[in-house]
């Protein structure tokens, strides 16, 4: 359920560790994974997701406010794609008389993302790594409804997409040059000076598509992981932190679910997933500019791959230099044709 809020203290004691010790001794809970800016608590029918109390590039959510800002938004902005059913509310995470606990009253110490756990066996990830079936019956309700969520989504201003793609092609350069003695054996300079001269070359298309209202405010990480495909499909974790980065054009943003499918083996996915969306009366990009754009996504995800190797302690360096690797192995695929 949602709760209201009641004034939240300057105060937050306890710890974030303490915060996470107590929620993975819940009753019931069967698994925990952190990411870089959240624990989540998995229990057989619900998630809670506790937010880090970190300042990330473009987030600070080191305050108890800001965090309980940022899950309101995560919830509302969920609720727009994935429906009430997934994301239940807000839940505080309370201290009375010095034990913790999760909703009634107390002394608000944080806030939690309550949702409703999905089938990890169903989520498009797992169903093309562990070689199963992918209905494309499954597939055409997925693209419809992301048709329907992107029509009714709101418009992007006239320049801001353009904006968007050279501030990231400028960054993937820019890391990428920093990070290249991992990848000797790609010309990095090389695939960004082609990405930033794709980009130039289609500048009057992307414009074009602003105008007419094509770029608007989607996902911003539409990626398997983010996909459960249960007889209605469920798109989940969309991005709250940053406006900017939802912006897309539908056709970059499936695309890129696309990309990501094939980089796990199943590239017959691209097709049917593109097609749907044009088959439910999205205009399609020209073929130049859908190029332009899985070219800019494997630059930057070769970039986010590496980036990994900038935390201190990592004992899996080649996992992300080999997915740094196949990114940057489609991107100069993409470069050369």
């Amino acid at each position: 359920m949602d709760v209201a809020d009641p004034g939240l203290p300057a105060a937050e004691p306890p710890g974030y560790g303490p915060k996470v010790a107590f929620l993975s001794a819940l009753p019931g809970m069967e698994r925990v994974i952190e990411t870089h800016m959240a624990h989540v608590f998995l229990f057989a029918d619900r998630v809670l997701k506790l937010k880090k109390p970190v300042a990330l590039g473009m987030l600070d959510h080191r305050t108890l406010a800001a965090r309980h800002r940022a899950c309101a938004a995560e919830l509302r902005l969920n609720r727009e794609l994935a429906g009430d059913g997934v994301y239940r509310g807000l839940l505080p995470l309370v201290v009375v008389a010095g034990r913790m606990g999760v909703g009634g009253p107390g002394r608000v110490v944080d806030w939690l993302v309550h949702m409703r756990r999905l089938p990890a066996d169903r989520m498009l990830d797992r169903l093309v790594t562990e070689r199963r079936p992918v209905e494309r019956s499954l597939l055409s309700v997925l693209t419809r409804d992301l048709a329907a969520f992107y029509r009714r989504s709101r418009r992007a201003g006239e320049g801001r997409h353009l904006a968007r793609l050279r501030q990231e092609a400028e960054v993937n350069a820019g890391h990428l040059a920093a990070m290249a003695v991992h990848v000797p054996q790609v010309a990095v300079a090389g695939l960004a000076a082609v990405c930033a001269h794709r980009i130039r070359a289609h500048k009057h298309e992307i414009a074009l598509r602003e105008r007419q209202g094509l770029i608007v405010e989607g996902h911003g990480d539409l990626r398997p992981e983010h996909v459960c495909l249960i007889a209605r499909p469920v798109v989940f974790d969309r991005v709250e932190f940053s406006r900017d980065i939802r912006l897309a054009d539908p056709f970059d943003e499936v695309g890129h679910l696309a990309l990501e499918c094939a980089l796990l083996g199943a590239p017959d996915l691209g097709g049917p997933l593109l097609s749907g969306l044009e088959a439910a009366g999205l205009a399609a990009p020209s073929a130049g500019l859908l190029s332009t754009y899985r070219l800019v996504r494997c630059l930057s995800r070769a970039r986010l791959s590496l980036d990994h190797l900038r935390d201190e302690g990592r004992s899996d360096t080649a996992r992300w230099i080999a997915k740094a690797s196949a990114y940057l192995a489609e991107a100069a695929r993409l470069a050369s044709a």
